[in-house]
């Protein structure tokens, strides 16, 4: 008797999109290139994301709302 193999299941992308809908709130910037430029160098200098980047910014500038 052959054993199954264990069925793989994929998350959907219409099942993640409305999951991040949900947990995530997008925000959209416009900087000039030299800032730009300061935030990516930032971001890869120190290995974080985007998010983690904001994170330190608002704790840096606001800790006790936190």
């Amino acid at each position: 008797m052959k054993l199954e193999e264990a069925r793989k299941t994929h998350t959907s992308s219409a099942v993640k999109r409305r999951y991040n809908q949900k947990a995530y709130k997008s925000i959209t910037v416009q900087v000039k290139p030299d800032l730009a430029g300061r935030i990516q160098a930032y971001k890869e200098r120190e290995g974080i994301s985007m998010a983690e980047l904001l994170t330190r910014a608002m704790d840096a500038l606001s800790p006790e709302t936190m």
